[in-house]
């Protein structure tokens, strides 16, 4: 012993805790956020390269659009609003139904992705997805916790199996009577994977909706060796849906901005 009392730990950077303790896909998403919104609003890049435009990311092979339409907003209070919700339900859907099993996220994420792609690119001609993510996952979180209490503007409490829907019909009110197509696109896609991966293979149909073997390899399961369907329940993950049905898990929605960028 030299006399000398012994050194103290610093304390951890609560930015760098914060950021740590995000689940790896759901940090992949705000990462992916907050790095494509910063270039393209103050940044040296124009927001246009960020745009879904099938002409140049097909004929010009600029593939990169293909990622970049999915996560650029505008810098302002909405878009703080969007990575809110990016982070809070996408974190609260991958710990509680895709804990152990990153891969079936990565999955849905992927699928997704490649739905809205062709339904709101392809077809509906949007040059930007980002909220067509967002509501896809919002609509998840709803079959998640559907008898979970949430909170909305002016003191409205309603189920969260509505939030997608009470979202989507404050958003065209702002809107003056046009439609958000953005979040309708994501609800769409949303319930097209709910159907194919839970009710259709429910009532007797082929299950067309199946992990792929390399994601597992990328992302091996950490949940004594099961692999599940969005409906089954197991714990921890499943006790997401029995604490929603029987204790009456509040969530406050906030003060109702629009979605968007």
């Amino acid at each position: 012993m030299n006399g000398q009392p012994p050194q103290q730990r610093q304390p951890q950077n609560e930015l760098v805790a914060f950021y740590k303790e995000i689940p790896i896909c759901t940090r992949f998403l705000f990462t992916s956020y907050l790095v494509i919104t910063v270039l393209g609003n103050i940044g040296p890049i124009s927001p246009y390269y960020f745009f879904f435009l099938p002409e140049y990311t097909f004929g010009h092979f600029q593939i990169w659009r293909l990622f970049t339409s999915f996560f650029f907003y505008s810098f302002n209070f909405n878009g703080a609003i969007q990575l809110y919700f990016l982070y809070r339900y996408s974190k609260e859907v991958e710990t509680e139904k895709f804990l152990g099993i990153t891969a079936d996220y990565v999955f849905f994420l992927l699928f997704e992705a490649l739905t809205i792609l062709i339904i709101g690119g392809m077809i509906k001609g949007l040059v930007l997805f980002n909220q067509s993510l967002v509501m896809a996952i919002i609509y998840i979180w709803a079959q998640l916790f559907k008898d979970a209490i949430v909170t909305f503007m002016f003191g409205l409490r309603f189920k969260g199996v509505y939030l997608p829907f009470v979202l989507l019909a404050f958003e065209a009110l702002q809107m003056g009577g046009g439609l958000p197509w953005a979040s309708i696109i994501g609800i769409i896609t949303g319930h097209i994977y709910y159907y194919l991966k839970e009710i259709y293979p429910a009532s007797g149909g082929t299950r067309f909706l199946n992990t792929p073997q390399w994601l597992y390899n990328w992302f091996p399961v950490n949940r004594a060796g099961l692999r599940t369907s969005f409906g089954v329940v197991l714990n921890p993950g499943g006790r997401a849906q029995q604490q929603s049905s029987t204790d009456g898990t509040r969530h406050s929605w906030g003060r109702g901005q629009r979605l968007g960028s």
